[in-house]
């Protein structure tokens, strides 16, 4: 994964966070953000019910971050996904991750829904209330997450002088703040306690937090 790619995924995860608890549409609701493998300049986000206990229950959209020569927006991947969600049918899979089927999105095909008085008032107000953007960027970087129940969720970081994404499995319950300062230190530190998981194709190392 280049930087700038690893920069337009992690930018997108803060404007998508609402949808943890607010449905794109019906019972749809945002339960991840990867990193597309490879480091293809794409997202996946997956989707399914706000009650999920496996990933099983999602579908994985892949949605890429240039459509010719303009930058896909985190305004765009809602639009494209709610239309998505509304349909009745979801479109053909082009593989599967952990029981979950891949749909691979064309955001200049699928016709993006149209934005609520909502969605514009919350776009105006992340916006004067956010901080100034400064193209700073931590290290390690947060380029996406996936719920994989109700307590446990994998995280993807991008580490400075580790090739690839890394990976931690974390607990949503526990000593959380502990937890949080601790997280770039031990991954940048625990290299020996980190090993593959073959079946994730979303990172080269997973590091297992989960007891923390």
């Amino acid at each position: 994964m280049d930087e700038e790619t690893a920069h337009d995924q992690a930018d997108l995860i803060p404007l998508l966070l609402q949808h943890l608890h607010t449905p794109l549409t019906g019972t749809s609701y945002l339960r991840g953000v990867l990193p597309a493998p490879g480091g293809a300049d794409a997202v996946r986000v997956a989707v399914g019910p706000e009650t999920a206990v496996s990933t099983r229950e999602l579908t994985l959209y892949e949605v890429p971050l240039l459509v010719g020569d303009d930058a896909v927006t985190a305004y765009d991947v809602i639009g494209v996904l709610r239309t998505l969600c509304a349909q009745g049918e979801r479109p053909a899979a082009v593989g599967s991750v952990w029981g979950m089927p891949i749909v691979a999105v064309d955001p200049a095909v699928v016709p993006r829904a149209a934005e609520s008085a909502a969605d514009r008032g919350l776009r105006l107000l992340r916006t004067l209330a956010g901080p100034s953007y400064d193209e700073t960027y931590e290290d390690p970087l947060l380029c996406g997450f996936l719920f994989r129940d109700q307590e446990r969720v994998r995280l993807y970081y991008r580490v400075e002088g580790l090739a690839g994404v890394t990976a931690a499995d974390v607990r949503t319950t526990g000593a959380l703040t502990a937890l949080i300062a601790a997280l770039p230190s031990l991954l940048r530190g625990e290299g020996e306690r980190m090993a593959a998981d073959d079946r994730d194709p979303h990172c080269a190392r997973v590091l297992e937090l989960t007891y923390w």
